[in-house]
């Protein structure tokens, strides 16, 4: 096994759960000021902004082992997977820097920003995996792969247009779909992780 690509696995799923561990800790110490059903996480910003921007620092650096073990492992994967890889990373900076909107009554030039990219990662990734999958199909020994990493695709593509639709219906519970969509955002970074740990056998 590569030492540098199972190094860059490891790395990959700490920094994934690390990132879902303090939006937990979010949800439980800050239940009194942000719904876990009804407001979205970047309210967490408000109440305590260095654990927030944390979580998302966490996920980008999974984010990046993940891309980079994917090379060192001779993954195969389009110059199309790259781009959406680097929208992703686009998206997530954006999160982090410009703050969301006050209230769903209130709207503001960062606040948008934020919002534009909230959608560009959270679509980004999840459509990055699935071109991954089908590249991968064609070849019999990441059929198996391939699949579930196509499978969890689907599910991020499903929890992120539920949060995209639940922008415009406001008695959707917009926290909870949101939740549900960064899970699968984790969900397939760690599944990507565990791609470039059996490239690396």
């Amino acid at each position: 096994m590569t030492p540098a690509a199972l190094h860059l696995s490891r790395i990959a799923v700490t920094m994934a759960a690390g990132a879902m561990l303090v939006v937990a800790y979010l949800n439980i110490d800050l239940v009194q000021q942000v719904s876990p059903i009804f407001d979205p996480v970047s309210d967490y910003v408000y109440y305590n902004g260095v654990a927030f921007v944390v979580s998302v620092l966490l996920l980008m650096a999974g984010g990046f082992a993940v891309t980079t073990g994917l090379t060192r492992a001779g993954v195969p994967h389009s110059a199309g997977v790259k781009v959406l890889f680097g929208l992703w990373f686009l998206g997530l900076t954006l999160v982090a820097i410009f703050p969301g909107n006050p209230s769903v009554d209130v709207s503001t030039v960062a606040g948008e920003i934020h919002r534009f990219g909230g959608a560009v990662f959270l679509t980004s990734l999840p459509v990055a995996c699935w071109l991954l999958a089908r590249s991968l199909r064609d070849h019999p020994v990441w059929m198996v792969t391939a699949g579930r990493l196509r499978g969890v695709a689907v599910v991020g593509v499903l929890t992120a247009a539920s949060f995209g639709v639940a922008q415009f219906v406001q008695w959707l519970p917009q926290g909870l779909l949101e939740r549900f969509a960064l899970t699968a955002e984790v969900a397939l970074v760690i599944v990507l992780a565990l791609t470039i740990r059996r490239a690396a056998r």
